[in-house]
């Protein structure tokens, strides 16, 4: 844990925030004191997120799904504020490390704790399957590690199972690594991808590593569905439990039952953990004991700061590289007398930020260069008429001329009839949308990414890896084949060059930044 940031809030609802435990994609994670004295670990959603409607329904269904999971080997939920200015969420504080940073620190787990280990998760799903859910992104970052048992969080990504039949075929949700080869390849997801994750997470436990490598997304992807998964360094003893949870075919794994049986009764021995990683948990419950019931009342100075106390520029890392770094103001004199009165202060809050960059295509530009086009026609029309007393060579240089304009204007204006198309490029992939419709392609269904084409008519275009599946066309020459790889978006054609190249260069920075394995600057 670490000390509370400078514009962090004082409070959250009825809870008190005492440190900082972790900040994600989607917000910051806190720890706080309830009324009673209770830890408890509150999700805080970014302030640019809380303005969109969608991610708001997204988290109260992220509330409402973790509330309905009881069992022993969850986070329960003790608070939560879907409509706040900024959504929170408030859950029982599990005094222990994730799965992925005790592995890091301290190496595989012995055998009898990954026995242990297979039992709680089991019975975790056994809980979340109960409620009618499907986790879909258990991963050792999603699982802590406590005294008495391990337990699962995070159902950010999870769907109910009777709107599974919303999610588009080809779209997956989790983390590549520990997707169940149906995920990847779009086809209908059950409870079972969800053991297909536990036996994956098991080997980790067991050996460090994955069951299908390291590398890129979609290396990761591919040996799913078309490579054995490597169990070489997992424990014999082992073998027999994990083997069946990673078989290709879902109606073949065991259920989170089924596993529970095969696991057998836990040991007697006093703790599961691993002597390393015990003391870690007690080192962290002694932190949590010496914490104040509140933390110390953070005073503002009651002057600006000179320029040897001037705060070091924040560097916005997230952002491409071409953003300019955003730097807070300096504290202006009144500002700086009003901080003399520390409950009525707020903290410099730095501007939203939106995660990604978008692009679109403009029907305004096209009726623009359709219009110009129609006048020239009109005018070389009228030169060419023979009543118009030019010379001959004159008319006939005028009636060509006019050919061409009317030509050019009918194309350009069929194209700015056209719905226009919208291109996101973010941290999770590009969606391409228009005409109501959205396309996406996560980053881990893209083996290559480029922009190519001629200068006049650049295009972004991908290869998918061999498992995807390919979308359909949103119109304007979009998802269609071209030369083995697939165009999916028209980088302003219908623009002047000088924007066009602009474009261009914005476009390949945003996917150099967003997508730096898949993506393909020649």
């Amino acid at each position: 844990m670490q000390p509370l940031p400078p514009n962090a809030p004082a409070r959250i609802g009825d809870y008190t925030l005492l440190a900082a435990l972790g900040r994600g994609a989607m917000g910051s994670v806190y720890l706080a004191r309830s009324p009673g004295g209770r830890p408890v670990a509150v999700k805080v959603a970014r302030a640019e997120l809380a303005d969109n409607p969608q991610f708001r329904e997204r988290f109260r269904r992220e509330v409402e799904m973790a509330r309905s999971v009881g069992g022993f080997w969850t986070a329960t939920v003790v608070g939560a504020d879907p409509d706040a200015e900024r959504p929170w969420m408030a859950t029982e504080y599990v005094v222990g490390p994730t799965l992925q940073q005790a592995v890091h620190d301290y190496g595989p787990l012995p055998e009898r704790a990954v026995r242990r280990l297979a039992a709680g998760l089991a019975e975790a799903l056994v809980a979340i399957h109960g409620a009618g859910l499907v986790h879909r992104d258990l991963k050792p970052s999603n699982v802590l590690l406590a005294n008495d048992g391990p337990r699962v969080i995070d159902f950010g990504v999870a769907r109910a199972l009777e709107h599974s039949a919303l999610t588009e075929a080809g779209i997956v949700f989790g983390t590549p690594g520990y997707l169940s080869p149906e995920q990847v390849v779009g086809s209908a997801i059950t409870p079972q991808s969800d053991v297909f994750a536990l036996g994956s997470v098991l080997v980790y436990a067991a050996t460090g590593a994955g069951p299908f490598g390291e590398g890129a997304t979609s290396a990761l992807v591919y040996r799913v569905v078309h490579q054995e998964p490597d169990l070489s360094r997992v424990p014999p003893g082992l073998v027999p439990l994990i083997v069946p949870c990673l078989v290709r075919e879902p109606a073949h794994r065991p259920t989170p039952a089924r596993l529970l049986e095969l696991i057998g009764p836990p040991s007697h021995e006093p703790s599961w953990l691993p002597a390393q990683v015990r003391t870690l948990v007690e080192q962290r419950h002694t932190e949590l004991r010496e914490l104040p019931a509140k933390p110390p009342t953070r005073v503002l100075p009651d002057k600006p700061p000179t320029r040897a106390e001037k705060p070091p520029t924040r560097v916005l890392v997230e952002d491409p590289p071409s953003a300019p770094d955003r730097v807070p103001p300096k504290p202006t004199r009144v500002q700086a007398a009003s901080s003399q009165v520390p409950p009525a202060i707020k903290p410099y809050t730095p501007p939203a930020r939106r995660t990604g960059v978008r692009y679109r295509t403009s029907r305004l530009v096209g009726l623009a260069w359709a219009t110009a086009h129609g006048a020239a026609a009109v005018v070389s029309g009228a030169v060419a008429n023979a009543t118009s007393g030019a010379q001959t060579g004159v008319r006939v240089a005028a009636g060509l001329a006019f050919l061409l304009f009317a030509l050019l204007a009918i194309r350009l204006l069929a194209g700015a009839t056209r719905p226009p198309l919208t291109l996101d490029i973010g941290p999770d992939g590009m969606t391409v949308s228009g005409d109501g419709e959205q396309r996406r392609l996560p980053w881990y269904a893209v083996s290559r990414v480029k922009v190519e084409g001629s200068a006049a008519h650049p295009w972004v275009v991908v290869r998918l890896v061999s498992a995807a599946q390919t979308p359909k066309t949103l119109g304007r020459g979009s998802f269609r084949n071209h030369k083995g790889n697939l165009r999916v978006y028209p980088i302003s054609h219908e623009r002047y060059r000088k924007r066009r190249e602009r474009d261009v260069a914005e476009i390949r920075s945003a996917l150099a930044w967003y997508a730096p394995d898949a993506y393909d600057a020649r």
